[in-house]
């Protein structure tokens, strides 16, 4: 649990200084959901080090700040994913993306977060750990599937891109010819390896395992976060 928060911790810290240099002007849909998604992954790690290791007795505390964290983690992510989906692809069908990511949001972090208040805040517990359970590994695999979604695009139009002629790609002495090819090879490389990480969260969240799949989740998504963070700012420089 420790080496899963201290994973994520240090990516956090990692990722703040990274954004602070990178952006010359701190504004815009891209850099403000990147921060949110940084910051999700501290706040859902330090609820859940204060839960494991009863810092505070406030199980209100714990609770609010596990949930919060978990919303800018998790949608956080697929927001950060969706400001810089122009960059492969242009198409009014977009916005359904984004839609499904605000109904996704709405339906399922509202849903998981009264369970999981009624869980961890109830006299009796009991007759809640049952429906949280199912909602929870429920919610995990819808975000999987937007998850696949978004990386899916990404891989789909990165690899039209790559068979398409153009002076970017098909230069074969051009240096930014390669550079191109090299940057969208890694796009589709990146995606499929988040995807393999999606995966092991499903499993391990199916697993029962609820100890270390809740701190592997942080661990995870501040790798992914860090994997996208660079192949997209790279895609941005083409």
């Amino acid at each position: 649990i420790v080496a899963f928060l201290t994973i994520a911790w240090y990516n956090v810290a990692e990722l703040t200084i990274l954004i602070q240099t990178f952006f010359k002007r701190h504004s815009g849909f891209y850099y403000y959901s990147l921060l949110v998604a940084t910051w999700g992954i501290f706040l859902h790690g330090l609820g859940m080090f204060f839960k494991f290791y009863r810092i505070t007795n406030s199980n209100i505390l714990n609770t609010i700040v596990v949930w919060v964290g978990w919303i800018m983690m998790v949608t956080g992510q697929s927001i950060v994913l969706y400001s810089r989906l122009h960059l492969v692809v242009q198409a009014s069908w977009t916005r359904w993306i984004l839609a499904m990511i605000i109904v996704n949001a709405l339906a399922l972090h509202t849903t998981t977060g009264v369970l999981t208040f009624l869980t961890n805040l109830s006299k009796d517990p009991k007759p809640w750990k049952g429906p949280y359970s199912i909602v929870e590994r429920v919610q995990v695999t819808l975000f999987f599937i937007q998850e696949v979604i978004l990386s899916g695009i990404y891989i789909w139009k990165t690899a039209m891109m790559l068979r398409s002629e153009g002076p970017l790609l098909n230069a074969r002495q051009n240096a930014r010819g390669d550079r191109g090819k090299k940057v969208l090879l890694n796009t589709i490389i990146i995606n499929i390896f988040i995807i393999c990480l999606e995966v092991t969260l499903l499993a391990l969240e199916f697993s029962g395992l609820y100890d270390i799949q809740t701190s592997y989740k942080g661990a995870v998504y501040s790798v992914k976060l860090k994997l996208e963070f660079t192949i997209l700012n790279q895609l941005m420089n083409l």
